[in-house]
């Protein structure tokens, strides 16, 4: 029984960052109406730099969860359930990112790819639990999706062709 139970403990406290975390993801929108109102620029660059920094860690947390969750021998048992949480909740910020615009689009996004990368990297760590690979999942997953973060920001930033020599003729 001792040995059901020490891992179910383990896991209920990043179950718990994780709700948060969604939640934070799901209401974006209202944590930054109040930023927008405060009184100085000061005040709203601390307040944004704040939100952001709230923003990384649960995007950490929920890209972390599943392959915690899952690295030992009872995480193949739970490993349906909990992918399958991570795969609905990706659907759904997906399905919201669908219904936004601006900055809260583009945070359902992000949120719903950190969900499914997750989501992936919790069932690899699973099913590899007992071979040292499994130990390189989460890392290698993580920088897999900086690299991609940081050619999503680049593709964006860019501007086209086409609208350059339209501009310039």
């Amino acid at each position: 029984m001792n040995t059901i139970l020490i891992p179910l403990l383990q896991g209920a406290g990043p179950v718990a960052l994780a709700v948060v975390s969604f939640a934070l993801a799901f209401t974006w929108p209202t944590l930054i109406e109040p930023v927008g109102r405060l009184g100085s620029e000061r005040g709203r660059l601390t307040g944004f730099a704040a939100v952001g920094v709230l923003l990384l860690l649960a995007a950490t947390v929920v890209y972390v969860v599943p392959g915690v969750l899952l690295r030992d021998d009872f995480g193949a048992v739970v490993v349906a359930p909990i992918a399958a949480t991570w795969v609905i909740v990706a659907a759904a910020l997906g399905v919201r990112s669908l219904l936004q615009t601006g900055i809260a689009r583009v945070v359902s996004v992000a949120f719903s790819i950190v969900t499914l990368f997750g989501a992936a990297a919790g069932v690899l760590t699973a099913l590899s639990w007992h071979h040292p690979i499994s130990s390189t999942i989460l890392p290698t997953g993580a920088f897999v999706l900086i690299v991609g973060a940081i050619a999503g920001i680049v593709a964006w930033a860019r501007p086209d062709s086409d609208d350059a020599t339209a501009v310039a003729a």
